[in-house]
């Protein structure tokens, strides 16, 4: 069974992913002179999963408030007094 991740968890672990690849660009860029092939590769994973996550938190409903499981219960016995 899937967890569902509401909206604010996307957009948490996009930021997550965001500042990953930031980091990874900074790496690459103070280690230019030796361009170290698995650093490149790093960083185009962490832009793709930011951008992943970016793109799935964009399209995801706002979230509705959810209903507690006895919240009927008050409205029924009001009904049958």
């Amino acid at each position: 069974m899937k967890k569902k991740i509401p909206k604010k968890g996307y957009r948490v672990l996009a930021i997550v992913w965001a500042l990953a690849a930031a980091s990874m660009a900074v790496a690459v860029v103070r280690r230019l002179p030796e361009l170290n092939i698995a650093h490149l590769a790093l960083l185009a994973a962490s832009a793709v999963a930011a951008r992943s996550f970016w793109k799935t938190y964009r399209r995801t409903p706002e979230d509705f408030p959810e209903y507690a499981p006895n919240s009927n219960h008050d409205s029924e016995e009001n009904d049958n007094e």
